[in-house]
């Protein structure tokens, strides 16, 4: 029932309101047609096209304890623009109008009635959202960056205000008492902005007193802050990048805060306001401590696996800012650069490295010495170096000899040592002793079976002529020598080792005879002598400068005046790990003949014979060399290579003597034995 009765109130106002609306309208028109004498048209209704621009129409407002609701329907009707009402916009209006409005200024009036009462319109395309104002102040409403020039309303709006001298947060203090308990004020130092959202009218008396106050110099002081570990030139430096890192893109930032270093005090005279002041003492007081245990220039670095003092040498070659420079014009990619302040000095009893550099530099340094202080790996190598001789010798023939006091024996062949066939191994036999005295000088047999007739000198008238000896030599040599060398030697990644296994050999150089006698010898190595650099790559692949030399005595030489074999290898090859390579190799085959005779009588068929002498001999000689490199990483693997090498020991000492795998090593070798 009370229902009822409320909804007819209304409805009775509404109608009121409407007779209100439409008879002042009605005799304005009237009276504006009568007043109007050139006019040629009537004037129009407000809602009409406007193709001859009509004169605007002006209406009265005058509402005494209206619904809200109703009020919010009128204003549509008028404006024709589509509202949505919140749930809790509720509550009556009263308006007092004295004098004739017009449209745009009655809509002005309605967002004054929504502001008083706690409301606002939010546009939303073709739609006004009337809600309560603190929600409003939280949804899409109108945002400007510029100062307008337009007439004041009560419509909320969030307007941008960039402050060029004064400091937002005072601002901010300063507007705040101005402004409702509902509308936002807001402060962001980095651009010196402030950010206020409230009624239209209300910002626009906010803007002309920001005005006022923002001007050149207002409020900053001069300070002095004392800087206690950090250096005041390098803080200032720091200080005012992190200020002008705020600045837009592509604007330069107001200067508001000026920072100036005295080197011989180490301090900071700063000049700003009391805000920037803080600021700058904020950042001081976080960037002037005292310097950890550990972080001063002077560092001290131990090597565990690298050599100080070459380690040293390769880090001052690091390039530095001066040296890089130069180059970076010319489009060359650079490594990290360091200050050029930066020391390196190597200690050798230590192995450390002492580096002066400030952190950041020696921080570059110290990865880098990390990447290279590394464990090396290791190579074990072994070697095998496999020699076959086989010579076959004849002799057979018959050789003169003229001897006589003082004489020294000549043959027909070459000179020889050896044993008669009297001999029977032991001295040099009867023989030689013989003709040695028959012809008063040291007479040498050629070796194998001699038998021969001789004489004593004759004397005839005191002239002692010669004796005339014959021998008759059969001799036939066979020689087989197999040498085996088996140098191993163990060094370190890129890393040059070097074996050598021989004897000292005398040399006679120089021998004199008078009244004095003396004999000068130099020495020389006679023996083995490797040299390996490797170069381990991850992948288990070894890379080895090999340098092998051999040196032997011939058999058949002087004891003082030796003759030499010397065989020589120098080599780079790129072989797996445990791989078995041969890295040289010779086969030499030599055939010689001689015949030895008297002229015309050596030729004599049968009889011949008893004045030459014949030699065949024929001289083989094959020689391999294989290498086989083991990678050591770590310590077991070290210890298999020992486990091999002490069974091997084991086997030496029981006889059965193996020094490398059969199949690997002893195939080749093999055949070559078996021929």
């Amino acid at each position: 029932m009370l229902s009822l009765q409320r909804y007819s109130i209304v409805l009775l106002c509404a109608c009121i309101v409407y007779l209100i609306i439409s008879i002042p309208g009605l005799s304005s028109a009237q009276t504006s047609q009568n007043n109007a004498s050139n006019a040629d048209t009537p004037p129009l209704s407000p809602d009409q096209s406007d193709e001859s621009s009509p004169p605007e129409s002006f209406i009265s407002i005058d509402f005494n304890d209206v619904d809200i609701e109703v009020f919010i329907k009128f204003i549509s009707e008028l404006t024709g623009k589509n509202f949505i009402i919140d749930r809790r916009v509720k509550g009556s209006i009263s308006v007092i109008s004295p004098t004739k409005i017009s449209v745009d200024e009655a809509y002005k009036v309605f967002e004054s009635v929504l502001e008083v009462h706690g409301y606002a319109t939010v546009d939303a395309g073709e739609i006004t959202k009337i809600i309560p104002s603190p929600y409003a102040r939280t949804m899409n409403i109108e945002t400007r960056l510029k100062k307008e020039a337009d007439s004041p309303n009560d419509k909320i709006v969030t307007q941008l205000i960039h402050l060029k001298y004064a400091d937002p947060n005072q601002v901010k203090q300063l507007c705040a008492p101005l402004v409702s308990k509902s509308s936002v004020v807001l402060a962001y130092s980095p651009t010196n902005m402030l950010i206020i959202t409230d009624v239209y009218s209300n910002i626009k008396r906010l803007i002309r007193i920001i005005d006022a106050i923002d001007v050149t110099g207002i409020g900053q002081s001069i300070s002095v802050l004392p800087v206690e570990f950090a250096d005041a030139d390098e803080m200032v430096k720091i200080i005012d990048s992190v200020f002008n890192a705020s600045a837009l893109p592509g604007k330069k930032r107001q200067k508001d805060v000026t920072l100036v270093s005295d080197k011989r005090t180490n301090i900071i005279i700063v000049v700003a306001s009391e805000t920037g002041t803080d600021r700058v003492r904020k950042l001081v007081k976080m960037l002037d401590k005292e310097m950890p245990k550990g972080s001063e220039k002077i560092h001290v670095y131990y090597l565990e696996n690298a050599k100080a003092e070459e380690l040293a040498t390769v880090l001052q070659e690091f390039p530095t800012k001066e040296s890089g420079a130069g180059d970076a014009g010319k489009g060359k990619k650079l490594a990290p650069i360091v200050s050029e302040d930066v020391k390196i000095t190597a200690d050798k009893s230590t192995n450390s490295l002492i580096i002066v550099a400030e952190k950041d530099d020696y921080e570059v340094l110290k990865d880098i010495i990390k990447k290279l202080d590394i464990r090396r790996s290791m190579l074990y190598l072994e070697c095998l170096i496999m020699e076959i001789n086989k010579d076959r010798s004849l002799n057979l023939g018959t050789e003169w000899q003229i001897g006589g006091e003082g004489s020294y024996g000549e043959y027909d062949g070459a000179w020889g040592g050896g044993f008669s066939g009297g001999a029977m191994g032991g001295d040099p036999g009867y023989l030689s002793s013989a003709l040695s005295a028959a012809t008063g000088s040291a007479a040498v047999l050629p070796p194998g079976f001699s038998v021969g007739v001789f004489g004593e000198a004759i004397t005839v008238g005191g002239v002692v002529f010669p004796t005339i000896a014959a021998v008759i030599n059969a001799y036939k040599k066979d020689k087989d020598a197999h040498i085996l060398s088996t140098p191993q030697i163990l060094t370190t990644d890129n890393e040059t080792a070097k074996i050598t296994v021989g004897k000292n050999v005398p040399y006679l150089t120089k021998a004199s005879s008078g009244e004095t006698n003396y004999s000068n010898y130099e020495y020389k190595d006679v023996g083995i002598s490797l040299e390996v650099t490797p170069q381990i790559s991850k992948d288990r692949q070894v890379r080895m400068e090999i340098a092998l030399e051999t040196t032997k005595l011939e058999s058949t030489t002087d004891l003082f005046q030796p003759t030499t074999l010397k065989r020589t290898v120098n080599t780079t090859i790129i072989v797996n790990d445990t791989n078995t390579v041969v890295i040289g190799g010779l086969i030499d085959d030599a055939l010689s003949l001689t015949d030895y005779k008297v002229p015309c009588l050596g030729d004599i068929p049968v009889f011949g014979w008893l004045f030459r002498s014949i030699g065949k001999g024929k001289e083989e000689t094959n020689l391999y060399i294989f290498l086989t490199p083991h990678i050591l990483e770590d310590a077991l693997e070290g210890n298999k290579i020992y486990e091999e090498k002490k069974f091997e020991m084991y086997e030496i000492e029981e006889g059965q003597i193996k020094l490398f795998d059969e199949e690997s090593f002893f195939s080749v070798p093999e055949m070559m034995l078996n021929e």
